[in-house]
């Protein structure tokens, strides 16, 4: 996994907008508020998977896994797919790199 830059992260809100129809500035506006909620439901989907549950850890990462598809933060979303899909036997591991990867990704002011 390669470490997004802000020109990366830029240019994958810019393909979001563009299939969605709508101005990158528009994206960067709102890309605050999905990034704080995602990193907010990724510490509860990290307590879910250190507890082993399942039908918790498949919910919240369905949530972050749209959220951040939606933004083409695509590696974030592959992150909760993996943790989606094997839900019955998370890894902890890919939910660390989920934290680590949206508190990376925030850090980045993108919406400036």
């Amino acid at each position: 996994m390669s470490v997004p830059t802000r020109e990366t992260v830029i240019a994958s809100l810019q393909e979001a907008a563009d299939r969605m129809g709508l101005d990158l500035e528009d994206l960067q506006e709102m890309i605050g508020e999905v990034l704080e909620d995602c990193s907010n439901k990724a510490v509860l989907l990290k307590a879910a998977v250190s507890d082993k549950k399942a039908t918790d850890v498949k919910a919240i990462a369905h949530d972050i896994k749209g959220s951040t598809a939606n933004y083409g933060l695509q590696e974030i979303s592959d992150l909760a797919l993996n943790l989606e899909q094997n839900h019955d036997d998370p890894s902890l591991e890919v939910a660390d790199k989920m934290i680590s990867l949206l508190n990376h990704i925030s850090g980045l002011n993108i919406s400036e």
